[in-house]
């Protein structure tokens, strides 16, 4: 079985959740079927308009493809922004199509009162219509596709890492803290986790917060940060590798992901595996897992107070906290095991591949 995945983000090379999942995803499906992983092969320069970027890095990938003398039986793109390349191949190469939907910009943009792109909502509708099969991490994301797609999508989730190896805490962390990590984008919700650390910090005076990351909204949290006055207890870390990250896990009181959305939350899956406790906002792909009072904590975070309360009573019930910190790792490998993840993903891909065979 030979499958061509596309991609604008390279597995080796993971800046953000698609990446990471990826590079796992594909690592557990190697030693069973061969897998060709399409980025756009030349360097991309800076755009005046997002959809020339789409359409060069589209046009690369499909260049790549007609140019290689590779015969696969399925493509699965990952992602909308790939739907033009997506679309394209399938109809080049007669070939079906499996597309796992990452999230909907259009649901991403509205939890932020924002416009989406209007591209983006193209892309988005485009690779929906294109795809045999849809492939969703939650069952957050198959409620939202129901709505929109005339197909069912088949929900499998992300696999757990099953890794330990971490590297060593610099010294200047020998001290108490909440730790977070992603992407610093308004949907992560890390402005309501500074705002609630601000309240948290008067009753856990030595408490500080740790958050880790790139994006366009650092520059904001740095300035909300010295609004609350909590700039000298809160420490903005650049992107970190996966050892680092097992790494402050190991250290921190706590781990807090307070997103707005969440298609499924990878971040806190990787807490709760680590046997790190975990507390998440109380929507999104986080439910399927992440379970309140016996997992994980959900939390309110726009109700700031009573995060804040919630989170203090936590940190001072230390055997409560050992009873959801050592329930969430066992939930997290019962469910996302790889072994399990990898046996659905390939009766998928043969059932998809002989259903295309018989039409």
């Amino acid at each position: 079985m030979n499958i061509l995945m596309l991609s604008l983000e390279l597995p080796h090379e993971p800046k953000s959740g698609l990446g990471v999942h990826l590079n796992r995803l594909i690592s557990y499906l190697k030693p069973h079927i061969n897998i060709t992983v399409c980025t756009p092969s030349r360097r991309l320069f800076s755009y005046a308009q997002f959809e020339d970027f789409i359409a060069d890095a589209n046009f690369t990938m499909i260049q790549d493809v007609l140019s290689c003398n590779e015969r696969f039986d399925l493509i699965h793109a990952h992602d909308d922004m790939t739907a033009p390349a997506a679309h394209d191949l399938k109809k080049r190469l007669g070939l079906p199509l499996a597309a796992t939907i990452h999230g909907l910009e259009s649901e991403r943009k509205k939890v932020c009162q924002e416009a989406p792109h209007p591209y983006r909502l193209q892309t988005e509708r485009l690779l929906i219509n294109s795809a045999d099969e849809l492939i969703v991490l939650s069952t957050f994301m198959k409620r939202a596709l129901d709505k929109i797609a005339r197909k069912k999508p088949t929900v499998i989730p992300s696999p757990a890492s099953m890794e330990e190896e971490k590297r060593q805490v610099p010294r200047s962390m020998n001290k108490r803290f909440l730790f977070s990590f992603g992407r610093f984008v308004p949907e992560k919700g890390f402005s309501q986790l500074l705002k609630v650390f601000a309240i948290l910090r008067q009753r856990q005076p030595d408490l500080h917060l740790v958050l880790a990351g790139e994006g366009p909204s650092l520059s904001s949290y740095e300035k909300l940060a010295a609004e609350l006055n909590v700039e000298d207890r809160v420490m903005f870390l650049p992107f970190m590798h996966r050892r680092d990250i097992r790494a402050f896990l190991s250290r921190c009181e706590m781990a807090v992901f307070p997103s707005f959305y969440e298609a499924f939350g990878l971040a806190a899956q990787e807490s709760m595996e680590q046997g790190v406790l975990t507390a998440v906002s109380q929507s999104g792909g986080f439910c399927d897992y992440a379970v309140h009072d016996k997992t994980a904590i959900a939390i309110e975070f726009t109700r700031v107070q009573e995060a804040a309360d919630l989170l203090n009573r936590l940190l001072i019930d230390r055997e409560k906290a050992c009873r959801i910190k050592e329930a969430g790792r066992q939930q997290v490998i019962k469910l996302h095991h790889p072994r399990l993840i990898t046996e659905s993903y390939l009766q998928l891909y043969k059932r998809i591949i002989n259903n295309s065979a018989i039409h």
